[in-house]
């Protein structure tokens, strides 16, 4: 997660294992960066292909923003 400090990584790989929400979010980033990357390879992209990689980031996005959220909802109750 490279978006994230070393602090919020840390509480990230605790919430992996203990938030079944943010474990659901990050498995979606993940599985979008892997279907991101399928596209990179190609040399050339359909207008529907580039669509679909701009709503997927869009989403990596909004993901990212959610995950950011808890981590620092966690931070603040928990004092990390």
């Amino acid at each position: 997660m490279q978006f994230l400090d070393e602090t919020e990584r840390k509480v990230a790989e605790l919430l992996i294992n203990s938030d079944e929400n943010f474990k659901k979010i990050y498995h979606e980033h993940l599985e979008i960066d892997r279907i991101l990357s399928k596209f990179s390879t190609k040399p050339f992209l359909t207008p529907e292909e580039q669509k679909t990689i701009k709503e997927l980031k869009l989403k990596k996005l909004h993901g990212n923003d959610v995950m950011k959220k808890i981590i620092k909802d966690k931070t603040i109750r928990n004092k990390f």
